[in-house]
């Protein structure tokens, strides 16, 4: 579950946040990113697992970015069917090169058995999902006044759907997520230390 919350790749990583930032401003944009990441990324991991390790690594992680630029092409198009206006405004392209792709790989994912890096690839997409419907959600409300698309307020912050704003959005949303992780780690050893002392 590392890849949901202690090593989430928007908030923790910082990995993927690019898209979140210029992109997630309403929670059907952030659902149309997190298809976009999850059809682009999750299936060239697995296409990609079956590359010979043999081959230099320069040309795997070509083969990675070749992979994932071709199933950019379904994706790009299985969402302007079923979202024609967002797709359109949301630049999913960027999803092609990044990182969970290019680095997670090579560093965590092909280390591990077949059947535990599925599972740990789509957590780590999950952390994604979590942090890009959180920026959308916040920032759909306080830009537009409006949750999920329907309209509840007039807009209390219209700065909100800015760039600058995502950028300050998602680095305070990494704070509180850091801060959190940090308590728990700390709570888990002061528990550990307590019962090795009783012992």
């Amino acid at each position: 579950l590392d890849g949901l919350f202690r090593q989430n790749i928007v908030l923790m990583s910082g990995l993927v946040t690019a898209p979140i930032i210029v992109a997630a401003t309403t929670f059907e944009r952030a659902l149309v990113l997190t298809l976009s990441f999850l059809l682009i990324s999750y299936s060239s991991i697995i296409i990609c697992r079956f590359i010979p390790r043999e081959i230099v690594y320069t040309v795997r992680i070509i083969c990675y970015v070749g992979v994932a630029a071709v199933m950019y092409i379904p994706t790009a198009l299985l969402m302007n069917a079923l979202f024609p206006e967002t797709a359109s405004a949301v630049s999913i392209e960027i999803l092609v090169v990044n990182s969970l792709i290019l680095a997670k790989t090579e560093s965590r994912f092909y280390l591990m058995p077949m059947k535990e890096m599925a599972l740990d690839a789509l957590m780590y997409i999950l952390g994604y999902a979590i942090a890009a419907f959180a920026v959308g959600i916040i920032r759909e409300f306080l830009a537009f006044g409006s949750l999920f698309g329907l309209r509840v307020c007039d807009a209390p912050m219209p700065a909100a759907k800015t760039t600058f704003f995502g950028f300050i959005l998602v680095g305070i949303l990494a704070a509180v997520c850091r801060g959190v992780t940090t308590r728990r780690r700390k709570r888990s050893e002061s528990s550990g230390v307590i019962r090795k002392g009783a012992e």
